[in-house]
């Protein structure tokens, strides 16, 4: 019987996920690219909205969608007290049904009562299959890091070379890899956050991002933490056990789960938070043609690094 009714969560999971990745194509069809990962604000240490946001109008929920964007153009701090009230909103098709204790895991940060999502969107693998990651943006890579440039940044790499992606929008042109072999986004259980936010950048401002017409940054940011997306990347796989490597942050004390032991090695930066589910044996990953592939937590590292990426001209291992 338990079985059968995994079964029948999973297949609701996926369903959920295909419905989220079509809404996803239906903004690039609407818009002529794909939705940002985030939106950048030029709130200092303030978080943008999220593509979950962005994406509402083709789930059937205009309203919440416009109710956030007007707020957000009032106080444009997704993370904010402003946008508490959207925030707190629970929205089923947004959580997984085999993680039924997300629906009332109180949020680390602010407000207890925000409600979390069980998936985010892929940013890329850049780092993990080069090495590089500058601290500033260049034209020669596709990440960009704190200003530390290491694996005990709390923070972490910033990829983007995969669909989601902080402040930049990509066209299906620039998916050279193929739709069908590069994520989009995946599902997630550790270090969960409310269900609006985009990415936090802690960096420096300039004279325009703090001047009276207060233009925010634009595009990819070093110093950024990316709660929307997450990296694919060779430090936390698929169903990453935090016994084995927990998030540098981990605060067993506030309430995150599992509560691990404090000797565990601190090895993951906010962007590397690993993608999982409870299903057992792999995660669901919707992909860029919106169908659903369950991946299989023991894949091969090339394999799962070439799907983050939407033009690194890999060839999958089959």
């Amino acid at each position: 019987v338990q079985a059968a009714r995994e079964a029948a969560r999973r297949t609701q999971c996926v369903n959920q996920e295909k419905n989220i990745a079509l809404a996803c194509l239906n903004y690039e069809s609407a818009n002529g690219t794909l939705p940002p990962g985030s939106m950048n604000t030029y709130v200092k240490q303030g978080s943008g909205l999220a593509w979950t946001v962005l994406i509402l109008p083709y789930v059937e929920q205009s309203g919440v969608s416009q109710q956030a964007i007007d707020q957000y153009k009032k106080s444009p701090d997704a993370y904010g007290g402003a946008l508490d009230g959207l925030n707190k909103l629970m929205l089923p098709s947004y959580l997984c049904p085999s993680d039924p204790d997300l629906r009332t895991q109180a949020e680390k940060f602010g407000n207890a009562e925000r409600k979390g999502m069980s998936y985010a969107g892929v940013s890329g693998s850049y780092h993990a299959r080069t090495g590089q990651c500058p601290s500033t943006r260049d034209g020669a890579h596709e990440c960009v890091w704190a200003a530390s440039g290491n694996n005990n940044d709390i923070l972490g790499p910033n990829n983007y070379d995969g669909l989601l992606i902080q402040d930049w929008t990509v066209p299906f042109k620039q998916i050279t890899d193929g739709a069908s072999n590069t994520f989009l986004l995946g599902e997630r259980t550790y270090q969960i956050r409310t269900w609006m936010i985009g990415a936090y950048w802690n960096g420096t401002p300039t004279a325009e991002w703090s001047s009276a017409e207060k233009i925010p940054p634009e595009g990819p940011q070093g110093s950024t933490a990316f709660f929307a997306c997450k990296n694919i990347n060779d430090k936390g796989l698929v169903n990453h056990d935090p016994f084995n490597g927990q998030y540098i942050g981990h605060d067993n004390a506030a309430g995150d789960r599992p509560a691990v032991p404090p000797s565990t090695p601190r090895t993951l930066s906010v962007n590397n938070l690993p993608f999982g589910s409870f299903h057992g044996g792999g995660a669901n990953f919707a992909l860029g043609d919106g169908s659903v592939r369950f991946i299989n937590e023991n894949i091969d590292l090339n394999a799962y690094l070439a799907y983050g990426s939407r033009n690194g001209d890999e060839i999958i291992p089959q």
